[in-house]
């Protein structure tokens, strides 16, 4: 897992392109290069990361997306925006390792306390992989801009010295 640079972004559309399955469920079913330049837009605006997900020969795979720390001016929490593994990939239980990496990432400075996320309502394998990995669904359905529709998920991390106030 590593941040996109310029030079990756035709790799990115390539992914997103192997992701149009995941993205028929939004608004846009069709990837295009114009769709990959602003959710790196979105994500910098965000104070967002930004990274490729590779195999150990330099193949990239997925995108994970995270902001990881001061999300909705909250300090202790951090935030899971994207995670698109290709389809010729699935299954493998990369989407699981890519999450355990970005907790960990996300978790080493010692003040995040909850990772919140997203889930689209029409995607239950989205929303069972969510589940399955500790997150649980705290609001929603909400209608988003983009006119998806989605559940608002929290990961709380027990044992943290931080007082959390509720999202």
């Amino acid at each position: 897992i590593r941040p996109i640079v310029q030079d990756n972004l035709n790799a990115v559309l390539k992914v997103y392109r192997q992701c149009e399955d995941f993205l028929g469920w939004g608004p846009v079913a069709t990837a295009s290069m114009e769709m990959v330049l602003k959710d790196i837009e979105i994500s910098q605006h965000e104070g967002g990361v930004f990274c490729g997900i590779y195999t150990a020969y330099g193949k990239m795979i997925g995108i994970v997306d995270y902001v990881p720390n001061n999300f909705e001016g909250n300090p202790h929490a951090a935030f899971l925006a994207l995670l698109m593994i290709a389809a010729p990939f699935r299954g493998q239980g990369i989407g699981t390792a890519v999450v355990e990496a970005v907790e960990k990432e996300i978790r080493k400075s010692g003040q995040i306390t909850i990772i919140c996320s997203g889930v689209q309502v029409n995607n239950p394998q989205a929303i069972k992989f969510w589940q399955d990995r500790g997150y649980r669904i705290v609001s929603g359905p909400i209608l988003h801009p983009d006119q998806t529709t989605a559940f608002d998920l929290r990961k709380d991390f027990s044992g943290q010295a931080y007082a959390m106030p509720r999202l």
